[in-house]
């Protein structure tokens, strides 16, 4: 490391130091507040789809879900002759427990790479930045593809953190399995979309899964979150440009096109040929309260900068009655339209029926 890598290097340890008002951030340290609150506020800023999630702050490690809105309808009428009027639950208790886990987001850098950074005046705000990033779409990634809680996460097995905890979809699937459309047709295991399919276009597939969704539960802030690969069957070249924009730096995409009357959307680390409709704020990430841990030192040994970053955190959606999907494995392009291959199709082409 050189000198001047060094000296930044130091200054800023000692600015986290006393911003997270420990004496040396060597030695691991809890985070308290208020800086717990504004490091998940610079994780959530750093990614436009976590803004439009709820991301709440819980005491406990384990309890029942945490449900801010109203669910269900108020509007009624009672004869105050015979019997008083009652009111509904808030939000009343559906059984449903949260479970914080412990989640490593441990990170290294080596002095070339630090060396590189220091030449820029805003040294500090380049290192938070990418860190903070990474955090975000983790939790985004483990949110879409998390299925389970090992007590050891393998990333080479389940490169999509499918390991690190139990994601929306999951959630979804194991506790609303009306609300999670496997097939198309009784016995297909397959959800055919396509001119010779059970869904001849994405417009019928998002409709039908929108429809899923009760009248009553819908808020009419719902947006469809459709996959990059059926997107691009469905509007062929108007975008190539995925091809040239890597998922992992891709914000939230609001399409052009609308798919079953709503407002359509890609996000970040969405199955390819995967459907959700819901309310985005429906979508909760919980995180308990005064749990986070950080340590950041240098390491000589291996000529580089450890930063050891952990939460406890849950997913959690709020209302199962007002979100839907589709089993996106099960989803088969007909008439010769190739399976996706990739996240992001180089040389998408428009089915011929769009």
């Amino acid at each position: 490391m050189k000198e001047i890598t060094r000296q930044k290097f130091s200054k800023l340890q000692e600015a986290m130091g006393k911003a997270y008002g420990v004496k040396s951030t060597r030695n691991g340290f809890a985070v308290s507040e208020p800086m717990e609150t504004r490091l998940n506020t610079a994780i959530q800023d750093s990614s436009e789809f976590l803004q439009r999630i709820s991301m709440i702050p819980v005491t406990d490690r384990k309890g029942q879900a945490v449900k801010i809105g109203i669910y269900s309808p108020l509007a009624k009428r009672t004869n105050v002759s015979n019997k008083d009027r009652t009111t509904t639950p808030m939000s009343p208790p559906d059984g449903l427990e949260y479970e914080c886990k412990l989640t490593e987001f441990d990170v290294s850098f080596s002095y070339d790479l630090l060396d590189a950074w220091a030449r820029y005046d805003n040294f500090m705000e380049l290192y938070m930045q990418q860190v903070y990033r990474r955090i975000a779409l983790d939790r985004i990634l483990v949110g879409w593809h998390g299925d389970a809680i090992a007590p050891e996460t393998n990333s080479t097995t389940n490169p999509n953190l499918e390991d690190v905890n139990k994601g929306w979809l999951h959630l979804l699937k194991a506790n609303k399995a009306e609300h999670y459309l496997t097939e198309s047709s009784t016995g297909s295991g397959k959800i055919t979309l396509g001119e010779s399919g059970d869904y001849k276009n994405l417009d019928a597939l998002v409709y039908d899964v929108y429809n899923l969704i009760d009248d009553a539960q819908r808020t009419g802030s719902e947006v469809a979150i459709v996959g990059r690969h059926l997107i691009a069957n469905d509007m062929g070249k108007a975008l190539a440009k995925f091809a040239q924009q890597p998922t992992e730096k891709a914000q939230v995409m609001v399409l052009d096109k609308a798919y079953g009357g709503l407002p359509s959307i890609t996000v970040p680390g969405f199955p390819d040929n995967g459907v959700l409709v819901t309310d985005t704020e429906n979508l909760s990430l919980y995180y308990q309260e005064g749990k986070t841990r950080r340590q950041m030192a240098d390491y000589p040994k291996r000529n580089r900068v450890e930063d050891f970053i952990s939460s406890n955190d849950a997913y959690m959606i709020a209302n199962f009655d007002g979100i839907a999907g589709i089993e996106a494995a099960n989803v088969e392009l007909v008439n010769g339209t190739p399976k996706a291959k990739a996240e992001v199709p180089t040389k998408p082409e428009a089915h011929p029926g769009a």
